[in-house]
């Protein structure tokens, strides 16, 4: 599900794969403290201090086009056909 910029995004976005990286996006604790996100491939870590929350935005926009997307094939060939 995408949020538009006016609504705050979910508490957590999910874990997710972007090619052969795996995106884990910034994590709060009970606390309220902030752990940066990072990708991870083959062992090796990228913290990404500065752009994890744009990242996490890009791939809610993704994931909004996507549904989006396969919700109007699935509608189409119906109306096409009545």
């Amino acid at each position: 599900m995408c949020y538009a910029n006016t609504v705050p995004p979910p508490d957590r976005d999910p874990v997710c794969n972007v090619g052969k990286w795996l995106f884990v996006p910034d994590r709060r604790n009970a606390a309220g403290d902030v752990r940066a996100g990072y990708l991870s491939c083959n062992g090796e870590r990228v913290v990404l201090r500065h752009c994890s929350r744009l990242l996490a935005e890009f791939l809610r926009t993704i994931r909004q086009l996507e549904e989006s997307f396969a919700a109007r094939i699935v509608v189409e060939p119906a109306a096409v056909e009545g």
